[in-house]
């Protein structure tokens, strides 16, 4: 009778059990291409104002930095993006900062206003961790 006891209580323990999240494998590549994601949002954000403060100003140097603007959010997206093509879960495959029309899982964490790849460069640079969207698995940055 005590036998079955410790089995119940050791499998009790085992289902309690917090898992450490895995080692991603290509993290500076991560890294790199959630800021330039991030810089891109800026850079679009900045284009619009000084778009809409060029007919209000009427000055010459906010065209010229809605210009610099749009170059700055074009090169970060491009380069976001060719950095970005070889960086797929370990476990299920799928592209982390792309994302496609898969079903999402259960655990896919998304800070509302944010899409899920947003929201996983944001927790990439602040936390530097993020969850998968696709098959949920926590990773890490660091060792």
């Amino acid at each position: 009778m005590s036998a079955a006891a410790s089995t119940v209580s050791h499998s009790h323990a085992a289902t309690n059990r917090v898992r450490r999240a895995r080692a991603f494998h290509r993290p500076v590549r991560l890294w790199i291409v959630s800021l330039l994601l991030v810089i891109a949002f800026v850079a679009f954000c900045g284009f619009l104002a000084l778009a809409v403060a060029i007919p209000l100003t009427g000055d010459r140097l906010v065209g010229v930095a809605s210009l610099v603007s749009l170059v700055v959010f074009i090169a970060a997206r491009i380069s976001a993006f060719i950095l970005s093509s070889r960086l797929h879960c370990g476990l299920c495959h799928g592209t982390v900062l792309s994302e496609k029309k898969c079903r999402k899982h259960v655990e896919a964490v998304r800070i509302r206003p944010l899409s899920y790849r947003a929201t996983a460069a944001v927790s990439a640079l602040i936390t530097l961790s993020f969850r998968c969207m696709y098959c949920g698995t926590p990773y890490r940055l660091w060792k």
